[in-house]
C-alpha cells in the first residue's frame, strides 16, 4: 500500500503523480543512505502539497469557462517543461522503453477518466470539499487490493477503511438534495485513482518512475489535444497565464514529491499529503470566499485519520524486529 498515495491524490495519480519507486527509498533509508533525511523529505512533501493545492485552486479559478480537455492539455503539456531535465537525464526518448506496454495503456486510460472527472468536480464543488473526496482514493485502493492483488488486511485496517468511508458518506449528506452530481463526480475520480494505484504497484516492479510519468503525461497531452477541435475556448492573456501556470506548478510539485520519496520512506512522506486539506481550506477562504462547513471538516478529519492509519499500517517493521530468514 505504499503506492496508494499516488493520488491522492491525485486525481492523485494525474494531478499528484508521485514516485513509482517508494520501496527503493525505503531500502535507502534502511541502508543508512546519505541521501536519507527526514527533515528534507518533510519540507519537500509539504511544499509539494502546497503547490498541488495551488494548482487545484488555479483550475477552479478558471471556473466553467474552459472545457476539461483544454485544461488537461495545458496541465500535461506545460508540466513537461520542469520535467524535461529529468527526461533528458534518463536518455530522452529512451524513457519510453517499457516491458509493460499494455499496463501503460490501462493505467493511462483509467488515469484519463480520473483526470477528466477531477476537473469537472473542481468546477462544481468548493476546493476543500473536492479535495476531501479525492483523498478517499487510498481507502479505495485498499479495497481493490483485496480483490485484485489477493492481499489480506488486518481487522484494524479494515475498521479504519470503514471509518474513512463513513466520513465520505457523512460529507455526502448536504449534497443529497441539491448538488449530488459534483460529489459523485469527485468520488468517481477517486475511484479511478484508486485503480491506478493498483496498476502502479504492478508496474513499479520493472518500470522507472520517469517512464510511467512520461507515458501518462504524453497520453494526457494527446487526448487533451484531440478534444480541442470540438471544445475550445480562446483564453485571454490572464487566463492563458493561469493555464500555463497549472502545468508548470503541477510539474514542479511532482518533482518535489518524487524527491521527498528519495529522502524518506513512503510511510513518512505519504501522510504529509493530507496537509493539502489545510491549503485547500485556506485557498477557499482567501480566493473564493468559501468557509468549509462543519460537515466537510468532520468528514475530512475522518478520511484523513483513516487514510494515515492505512498508510502507516503498511510500514514494514524495523530491521531489528523482523524475523530472520531461515538458513540452510
Amino acid at each position: 500500500m505504499f503506492l496508494t498515495v499516488k493520488l491522492g491524490i491525485q486525481c492523485h495519480n494525474w494531478l499528484m503523480e508521485t514516485s513509482a519507486e517508494p520501496e527503493n527509498s525505503l531500502k535507502q533509508a534502511e541502508q543508512g543512505s546519505p541521501t536519507t533525511s527526514v527533515h528534507t523529505a518533510v519540507r519537500l512533501a509539504l511544499a509539494s502539497s502546497a503547490i498541488f493545492s495551488l494548482m487545484f485552486a488555479l483550475i477552479k479559478l478558471l471556473g466553467k469557462a474552459y472545457p476539461a480537455g483544454e485544461i488537461l492539455f495545458c496541465r500535461s503539456f506545460f508540466a513537461l517543461i520542469p520535467l524535461l531535465p529529468a527526461i533528458i537525464a534518463n536518455g530522452g526518448l529512451k524513457v519510453f522503453q517499457t516491458q509493460k506496454p499494455l499496463m501503460h495503456l490501462t493505467r493511462s486510460t483509467m488515469g484519463l477518466v480520473s483526470a477528466f472527472l477531477c476537473i469537472e468536480a473542481l468546477k462544481l464543488l468548493p476546493l476543500s470539499e473536492a479535495t476531501s473526496f479525492f483523498y478517499s482514493a487510498p481507502l479505495i485502493t485498499t479495497v481493490f487490493s483485496i480483490f485484485l492483488l489477493k492481499e489480506t488486511i488486518s481487522f484494524k485496517k479494515l475498521a479504519a477503511v470503514m471509518l474513512g468511508f463513513g466520513g465520505v458518506l457523512y460529507m455526502l449528506q448536504p449534497h443529497v438534495n441539491h448538488s449530488l452530481s459534483g460529489a459523485l463526480i469527485a468520488l468517481g475520480s477517486a475511484l479511478g485513482a484508486g485503480f491506478v494505484a493498483i496498476e502502479l504497484r504492478r508496474m513499479s516492479e520493472t518500470e522507472k518512475s520517469i517512464t510511467i510519468v512520461s507515458y501518462f503525461m504524453t497520453a494526457c497531452t494527446l487526448v487533451g489535444l484531440l478534444t480541442m477541435p470540438f471544445q475550445f475556448t480562446m483564453p485571454g492573456p490572464t487566463d492563458a497565464a493561469i493555464l500555463i501556470g497549472i502545468g508548470i506548478t503541477g510539474g514542479i510539485a511532482q518533482i518535489f514529491m518524487t524527491e521527498a520519496y528519495k529522502h524518506a520512506p513512503a510511510s513518512t512522506v505519504a501522510p504529509l499529503n493530507y496537509s493539502s486539506l489545510i491549503w485547500a481550506s485556506g485557498f477557499d477562504a482567501l480566493i473564493f470566499a468559501k468557509i468549509p462547513t462543519l460537515t466537510t471538516v468532520l468528514g475530512a478529519l475522518l478520511v484523513t485519520a483513516s487514510g494515515i492509519f492505512v498508510i502507516k499500517a503498511d510500514r514494514p517493521p524495523p530491521l531489528e524486529t523482523r524475523q530472520p530468514e531461515p538458513t540452510d
